[in-house]
């Protein structure tokens, strides 16, 4: 709980190879790991990043907020500016090194008098677009994600993971009956082993 767990890919990454000798080819996780870093890392090492993209739900947000997704301003990478559903231009605004992106606008005043700016932005100071420096390579990772490979990938892994967890939830693994590692220790050990003692009957078939 002390750290954000999308920040362990990569450690997760090196201790794979360390463990097995071999480089990962895919990752396969849920959206909290569909962070920028994460793709783009993933993008580094040359290796196939099947992670729903945290963007994506950020994204359903603002729909169900009644404002336009970013995908409806497109860029024009010759004039290196943004064009709104109303047809305005959002230039680039000002660069941020820290995160690696540039923010685009368009001046407040065109914004102030667009007969759209209901649909686009609750900012008084208007709609403000953010492009990492390497936007098109992180195109191209987050199209993977919606291929037919990733998608069952993806299917996989929720059957794989996520069924034992949620089995795990009836026997109280989401809550912590009582302080202390040692003790927290105990009851994992003891939903564990009813979780295993259930594949064994399972795997046993009828009891003589």
């Amino acid at each position: 709980g002390e750290v954000n767990e999308a920040h362990l890919l990569v450690p997760l990454l090196q201790q794979h190879e360390e463990t097995t000798g071999l480089p990962a080819g895919t990752v396969v996780a849920d959206s909290k790991y569909g962070t920028i870093e994460n793709f783009l890392a993933c993008s580094d090492r040359k290796m196939k990043a099947h992670l729903p993209a945290l963007r994506e739900a950020a994204a359903k947000r603002e729909a169900r907020r009644g404002l336009f997704p970013e995908e409806r301003f497109c860029y024009d990478p010759e004039r290196d500016r943004y064009l709104c559903p109303a047809g305005n231009q959002l230039k680039p605004k000002s660069l941020h090194l820290g995160r690696q992106s540039r923010d685009y606008a368009a001046p407040k005043k065109v914004c102030a008098a667009c007969s759209l700016r209901e649909q686009c932005t609750q900012n008084r100071s208007g709609r403000t677009i953010k492009r990492h420096l390497r936007q098109e390579e992180l195109d191209r990772m987050r199209k993977e994600t919606h291929s037919a490979a990733a998608q069952r990938d993806l299917r996989t892994r929720k059957h794989l993971m996520e069924r034992s967890f949620a089995r795990s939830k009836r026997y109280g693994y989401d809550r912590a009956r009582w302080r202390g590692l040692w003790r927290m220790q105990i009851q994992d050990y003891l939903t564990c082993a009813i979780q295993n003692i259930q594949v064994l009957i399972k795997q046993a078939g009828r009891p003589r």
